[in-house]
Parts: C-alpha cells; sequence; structure tokens
C-alpha cells in the first residue's frame, strides 16, 4: 500500500509547482494542449479577464473560443510562434480586447506538447497610448494656431519648429526656417548663445532679421522645456517695431507741445501714476516758490498747494479723466502762490500713456495763470449788473404804465363792487345782510390783490428776485377762474375748466402767476364779448415737455390781428380801442422770469389759443 501512495508524490508534487507558478503571475496564464488545444488550467487572473463561467462552461475547454480570428490560432499551434505583439480576443460579454501574447512550449514525459500561454491585457496602455496622442495632437494644433510667434530651438541652437505666427514674421516657410541656425535670424549673432543662459528669461528690444534681410525689433521670452528626452529653448516674440515707433514720435511732438507751451508761457506738470511721482516746469516751480522735484508725490502736492474749496473738485474729475469718463481735465482753480494769497489758474492735463489692460501710466498738464481775468470778468459782470439795476431805475415810465395797466383791473372792479354793494344797500331788505356782506368781502379781496401787485411791482424796481414756490396747479386755476367769473357773467360768457391731475403742481410765485393768468383769462372774455352766443372760454392743463407743465386759454373771439408783422408782445402795441398795450408784455415777463415760454395759435373754428409754460415743482418733475 506504501508503493502506490510513494509512487503518486512527484505527480502531485508537480501540480501543486503548477499550480503556484500560475498563480505568482501578474498576467493571464494558460495550460494549452497542443493537440487539441484544450486548456488544461489558468490561473486566478485568467478567470477574473474572461470569466470563470467562460472557462469552465465548454466541455471540453477550449482556446479556440477565446481568440477573434484564425490567424491566432494557426500562428500559435501551427508555426509555434512565442510571440505575437498585438490580437484581440472576445470576452463572456462579447467585447473584444488587445491583448499580447508570449508562449512557452514544453513536452512532458509522456510526449504531450503543452503551451504555457500568458495574455497581457493591453487596454490600459493602449488608452494611456490614444491620450498621449491626442494630448501630442492638441499641444500641435495650439502650436500652430498660437496667435503669437513662437521658435522651438534644439541644444544646438538649431530651429526645430515654429508656428504660422513666427513663419509669418520672419517671412520664412517651414521648410526654409526649420534647420536654420538661431544667429542667422539675429542682427547680432553674438546673441545667440545667451539663449540657453537661464531656464527662463526675457530681453526688451533685440534686432531680427527677417528672410528678406529687413529688420524689426521683438521683446523676446525664452523658457526651457524637456521635449522627447532632449532640452529645447521655447522662444516667444512680440513684433514691437512700430510701437516703438510710434513711441519715439509721441515722445517728439511731446517735445515739440512743450516748447510750444512754455514759450507761450504755460506752465506744465508731469504726474506719473506707476510711482505716484510728480513733477513740474522750472517757471511753474518758480511761479509757486518751490523748486522743481521729480520726486515729489502727487497727493501731498494737491494738497499743499489747491485751495481746500476746490480740492474735491480737481480730484473728482481728474478721477473720472483716468477712469476714462471724461476726455480731459480741464478746470479752474486756486492755487498758492510764493508771495502768499491766492491766484486763480487753468488746469488742464490728459493721460498720455497707458498699458495693455487700459490702466493709466502717464498724465502730463498745463497750468495758465487766469487771475486777472477772472478778476476783469468779476468786475464785468458786476457792472453789467450795476447797469442793469439802472436800466431798471431809468425804466420808471415804462413800469408806471405797466402799473397803471396792472391796477386798473382791479380797481376798476373795486369801484364796480362799490356801486354795486350801494345800489343793493338801496334795494336790499334789512334780513339781506349776507349778500352785502359778500359784496364787500369781494371788495376787500380785489384790494388785498392791488396791495400784492403793487409790492410785486416795488420788488423789480428795487431789484429783488422772484419768490418762487410749489403751487398746486389745480388751485391756481380755479383761483383765477373765480376772480374772472364776475366778468363773464357781465358778457355772457363761460369759464370751463379741463384740469388734468397728473400735473399737480407748479413752481411759480404765486401772485405773479395768477395774475398772468387773470390777465390772459380776461383778454379772451372780452375778444368774445361781439361773438355769438355760446361764449365759452376753455382754461385746461396737460404735462407739457420735460419737467413743465403746460396751461391752455382757449376763446371764441374775434382772433389773432389780421397783419402778420404786428407783434402783440411788444410793449405799448394793442388791438383794443382804449387798450394800454401792456397786458401781453408783461405776460410774456412773467412766463420768462418763470423759465417757461408763452405763445399763440389761432384756431381753426375761429378764436385764439393761448399756451404758456411752468416748470413742475422738484418732486413732480422726477
Amino acid at each position: 500500500m506504501d508503493s502506490p501512495a510513494g509512487s503518486d508524490a512527484p505527480g502531485a508534487r508537480r501540480a501543486r509547482v503548477r499550480r503556484a507558478l500560475l498563480e505568482v503571475s501578474w498576467d493571464a496564464l494558460l495550460l494549452v494542449r497542443h493537440a487539441d488545444r484544450q486548456i488544461l488550467d489558468a490561473n486566478a487572473v485568467a478567470h477574473r479577464l474572461y470569466g470563470a463561467e467562460r472557462l469552465e462552461a465548454a466541455a471540453p475547454r477550449r482556446y479556440d473560443t477565446l481568440v477573434g480570428d484564425r490567424e491566432e490560432i494557426d500562428a500559435l499551434f501551427g508555426q509555434h510562434r512565442t510571440h505575437l505583439p498585438l490580437r484581440y480576443h472576445l470576452l463572456a460579454d462579447g467585447t473584444r480586447i488587445p491583448v499580447e501574447i508570449r508562449v512557452s512550449w514544453l513536452v512532458e514525459e509522456d510526449g504531450t506538447e503543452i503551451g504555457c500561454i500568458g495574455v497581457r491585457d493591453l487596454r490600459r496602455e493602449t488608452e494611456d497610448h490614444r491620450r498621449l496622442r491626442a494630448a501630442e495632437s492638441g499641444y500641435r494644433a495650439i502650436f500652430r494656431a498660437a496667435p503669437f510667434p513662437v521658435l522651438l530651438l534644439d541644444r544646438r541652437g538649431i530651429v526645430s519648429d515654429a508656428n504660422e505666427a513666427a513663419l509669418g514674421l520672419y517671412r520664412h516657410s517651414l521648410s526654409t526656417l526649420v534647420g536654420q541656425p538661431l544667429a542667422s535670424l539675429l542682427q547680432d549673432e553674438r546673441q545667440a548663445r545667451r539663449y540657453f543662459r537661464a531656464a527662463r528669461w526675457r530681453e526688451a528690444g533685440q534686432w531680427h532679421r527677417r528672410r528678406d534681410g529687413e529688420l524689426f525689433l521683438a521683446d523676446v521670452e525664452v523658457s526651457m522645456l524637456r521635449l522627447s528626452a532632449d532640452v529645447h529653448a521655447m522662444v516667444v516674440l512680440r513684433d514691437v517695431t512700430e510701437e516703438r515707433a510710434l513711441l519715439q514720435r509721441v515722445q517728439a511732438s511731446e517735445a515739440r507741445w512743450r516748447f510750444a507751451l512754455e514759450g507761450h508761457g504755460d506752465a506744465l506738470w508731469e504726474w506719473d501714476l506707476v510711482r505716484g511721482a510728480f513733477h513740474v516746469s522750472r517757471s511753474f516751480g518758480e511761479q509757486l516758490g518751490r523748486p522743481p522735484d521729480p520726486q515729489e508725490q502727487a497727493a501731498a502736492y494737491w494738497s499743499e498747494l489747491v485751495h481746500p474749496e476746490d480740492r474735491e473738485r480737481l480730484t473728482r474729475m481728474m478721477s473720472a479723466h483716468i477712469r476714462e469718463r471724461l476726455p480731459l481735465i480741464d478746470v479752474e482753480v486756486r492755487l498758492r502762490m510764493r508771495e502768499g494769497g491766492y491766484r486763480w489758474v487753468w488746469l488742464r492735463g490728459r493721460v498720455m500713456e497707458r498699458n495693455h489692460a487700459g490702466r493709466a501710466l502717464r498724465l502730463i498738464g498745463s497750468v495758465r495763470d487766469v487771475h486777472e481775468q477772472k478778476a476783469q470778468a468779476d468786475e464785468l459782470a458786476q457792472w453789467r449788473e450795476q447797469v442793469q439795476h439802472t436800466a431798471r431805475l431809468t425804466s420808471m415810465a415804462e413800469m408806471a404804465a405797466a402799473l397803471a395797466h396792472e391796477l386798473n383791473q382791479p380797481l376798476t372792479a373795486i369801484r364796480n363792487f362799490g356801486a354795486a354793494t350801494l345800489r343793493r344797500l338801496d334795494k336790499a331788505p334789512a334780513h339781506d345782510v349776507a349778500e352785502v356782506r359778500r359784496a364787500v368781502q369781494l371788495i376787500a379781496d380785489e384790494a388785498m390783490r392791488a396791495g400784492r401787485i403793487m409790492q410785486h411791482i416795488r420788488n423789480v424796481v428795487r431789484h429783488d428776485t422772484v419768490q418762487r414756490e410749489p403751487v398746486p396747479l389745480d388751485e391756481l386755476v380755479r383761483s383765477v377762474q373765480h376772480l374772472a367769473e364776475l366778468q363773464a357773467r357781465r358778457l355772457e360768457a363761460s369759464i370751463e375748466l379741463d384740469l388734468d391731475p397728473a400735473v399737480p403742481a407748479v413752481l411759480a410765485d404765486r401772485v405773479l402767476a395768477e395774475q398772468l393768468l387773470l390777465n390772459l383769462v380776461r383778454n379772451g372774455l372780452e375778444a368774445m364779448q361781439h361773438s355769438p352766443a355760446p361764449r365759452q372760454l376753455l382754461l385746461s392743463t396737460a404735462p407739457g415737455p420735460q419737467g413743465m407743465a403746460e396751461i391752455r386759454i382757449r376763446d371764441r373771439g374775434c382772433g389773432l390781428p389780421a397783419d402778420g408783422d404786428l407783434d402783440i408782445y411788444l410793449p405799448f402795441v394793442t388791438t383794443k380801442a382804449d387798450g394800454m398795450g401792456m397786458g401781453l408784455a408783461i405776460c410774456r415777463s412773467i412766463v420768462e422770469a418763470h423759465l417757461g415760454q408763452l405763445w399763440a395759435e389761432p384756431r381753426a373754428e375761429g378764436g385764439t389759443q393761448f399756451r404758456l409754460t411752468l416748470p413742475l415743482a422738484e418732486k413732480d418733475a422726477r
């Protein structure tokens, strides 16, 4: 019994060794019999790759079930190939995956030939390779399409590649530029040695040569990088030839500008916004009693020189110009002078240089002494004011006529009311006291209005200003209707109102505005005294132009004069037999004093329409 066990021990040991060898492999291992391509054994990696069910389901399990084509079967079992770099195998779900095949052929003691087939899954390597090719393709596309010129130099300083922008800059084709030594592209060939001096460096204003020999100025930035196990220099260029030429022209123009201004007597100043340094010309420094100092700080300079009342205004204007909200700094301020005191100067300035992001780098400006002109202008303004006041005093005759015209209406009303009261007292019974009181009250109201008119005319003569305040427009119009109602009844006419609530208040002198409307209403009523019935006068309000209210007075009277050359607003011009010709002249003066307008239009159905505008109160103008 010992002998069978002893004879079987070597076979069992070989099986255990074979199993151990299968399991230590990182790749899938299959033991396949050559004669019938039957799979004798497989390691755990193979089971995970192909699926244990698939390797164990087939009876017998054949290697053919894993192969996607017959060429592999023929290469391995017919030609005894030991290496197949790329083949495709089928997984359990029908997916074909790339694999690499390595085979070792063994012959057992009984003559059976067995192949130990190692299968390496290449999916990860294939995906990595695909990504690498995609990245390289993307890099090449970006390199070619970059809007700025780029050169690649190998360690010998030879151009190994160039993008389209670089080819255009040097006026080369790719075939003529690649292989050129860098030294042939530079005006000074010795500068080529410096391109590998550091991992990263830059230089401004280096002269390069195009294919046709023309020179151009370029800013150069060089970076070292490793490509395909070799070091290359990547050179990024920017053509600044036109930029430098423009800067030189600007500097030359600025020099001429400085010379012209200094010759004209203007002082100059310059503000370096990057360093904060402030510099003034010699003439400016002499005027201020301070020597020119390029290191002077602008904030301190202005705070010490500019009058405190002008400082904020100047700072605000400079800030707005620097932020491109104003095209120019143009302001008059007061500066403290060497001899003491302040003088008015005309200060102008402009940003002369900005960086690529639009940030202001340098301000240049001029200063002109305008103190004498300012004083003369103030003196002239005072003289004009005195002349105007004298003109007011010398026009007393005209004012007297205006006064007579304006007081004629309320005094006539007082006379009429008084006469009516006397007649009523003669006829009225003793108990009719209320009507008498109302008539007397009307007399008192008209007398008060006459007093207010006198006071306003006195203010005009004394050079007082019009006192404007918010006045409800409907209230103003209704008060005028009430004042003119008696005259309307006497002329058998009616006053109708059409008030728009959208214009609640105007900014006006109540007394002057009331007198203005009353004059126009009474003119309209008088114009209709010979017209057929119905004699109707319409007072309407509506929104006017921006910030204004419009009032319209429409009558059905005789209309405007047929002579179009007659200016009805001129003083002493009238179409009435007993008129003084001051009513419309005063009306227009009152409207203009309120910053409004007055005009007349003929009506198609007969009569006249007067239109006037008054400013809205501030809260209603918004």
